[in-house]
């Protein structure tokens, strides 16, 4: 019965209500489109990140301590076995590849610039960047490896195209300066300035002759079948190692990348002070709403008073009404929201990131979690509002009520 009075009473004054509902839609409509995007945003750099440095990666502890002078960082070939023995028979792991880097130059004689180069084994079944490659082919399993992959901006920096023959020299593991002559069989669009300027990949067995290091490598790169789940794979995989007297590390593609903490600590920031605002905004709302309600019925808290209704009855009606008023307002606002996040989503927008080449599409990630989110918001600033009036309206004295005008 008292739920039905506080339906009806929130509809007494149409015109109030609306506007009240008005600004609690527009308000969870905005954190819902915020909040998609940042979640979008985040998915997007998650998947990047996770991709270049893959869900773990195993090394040496001097490789992590960035202790590669002489390239004595590099793993034991016995400690590389036995590590690839293991994460081949782990349910999780999807693959592996293994990598051998380095800093250098390249050039021709239209000039020289820094190389940052990886080598890997181009028949690994984790990445061979095809999907990247604007021209030309990924890297081949061939008897005479001497190829290369670069960025697009650092082969428009040289002026090289596919087919092209480049010098890539660097420092061996003896000491002595080297270099050797490279093809140039594929052009990638990074669309990250950095890497774009600089990263090249070379297959693993021309790194290894280029710095004489043997058939030894660096690190291990893991793919496996939950990325968000790395931390505690990456736990469980460095226990195996522990017992099994393996003196590698294992680090989460998380704590590999600062540049992934920075982003998500912003965005944690920012959706947070969307979230205080659109709060403040429809608690004030429904405040205003509510305050204004009571004051006109106080002979109707009197009457209800005087048969007997109790005080907590009244203060529970009038934070029902709220309750309805933050509801309807948090559909109405998921609905605005979503209707507003696929027309972003079907509209080609772009937008720049910071470091990135060209523009990226505008997506709004329509997820139950991000509606959830803005809805509750909605909910809470609604009952929050409530209390208040709610409360002060049931203290009333019975005689003054009746008595007002």
């Amino acid at each position: 019965m008292f739920f039905n009075i506080a339906l009806r009473n929130v509809f007494r004054n149409r015109r109030r209500t609306a506007i009240s509902l008005g600004v609690v839609a527009l308000g969870v409509a905005i954190l819902y489109v915020v909040v998609g995007f940042v979640s979008a945003s985040l998915v997007t750099t998650k998947e990047s990140l996770a991709r270049l440095y893959g869900s773990v990666q195993v090394a040496s502890s001097k490789y992590f301590a960035n202790q590669t002078k002489a390239y004595m960082h590099l793993m034991d070939q016995d400690a590389a076995d036995r590590a690839e023995e293991i994460l081949k028979n782990d349910p999780h792991v999807l693959g592996t590849e293994t990598q051998l880097g380095f800093t250098g130059l390249i050039g021709n004689i239209k000039g020289s610039t820094l190389l940052t180069a990886q080598g890997y084994d181009p028949t690994n079944p984790v990445e061979n960047f095809g999907d990247l490659i604007v021209d030309g082919t990924p890297l081949q399993d061939r008897t005479d490896p001497r190829e290369i992959l670069l960025g697009k901006s650092l082969a428009d920096s040289l002026g090289l195209n596919v087919g092209d023959w480049i010098v890539v020299g660097a420092g061996t593991q003896i000491g002595n300066f080297n270099a050797s002559a490279v093809q140039v069989v594929g052009i990638m669009k990074f669309n990250d300035l950095e890497q774009e300027g600089q990263l090249g990949f070379i297959p693993l067995a021309a790194v290894q002759k280029l710095l004489m290091t043997k058939s030894k490598i660096e690190r291990i790169i893991v793919k496996t079948d939950n990325i968000d789940a790395a931390p505690q794979f990456a736990r469980e995989l460095q226990a195996k190692f522990d017992a099994a007297g393996i003196s590698l590390q294992v680090r989460p593609w998380q704590q590999l990348s600062p540049l992934y903490a920075s982003i998500r600590q912003f965005s944690d920031v920012f959706t947070l002070y969307t979230y205080i605002g659109v709060f403040i905004l429809a608690f004030f709302s429904i405040l205003e709403v509510l305050t204004m309600a009571f004051l006109e019925r106080k002979r109707e808290v009197g009457t209800i008073r005087a048969v007997g209704t109790r005080r907590r009855q009244v203060f529970l009606m009038f934070v029902q009404e709220g309750v309805v008023l933050g509801v309807i307002g948090g559909v109405l606002g998921v609905l605005l929201g979503f209707l507003i996040a696929a027309l972003i989503n079907g509209s080609s927008l772009t937008w720049l990131p910071p470091g990135t080449i060209d523009p990226v599409p505008v997506i709004i990630g329509a997820s139950p979690l991000v509606a959830a989110l803005a809805f509750l918001a909605a909910l809470a600033s609604a009952l929050l509002g409530t209390l208040y009036p709610a409360y002060m309206n049931s203290r009333r004295n019975i005689v003054e009520s009746l008595s007002h005008v």
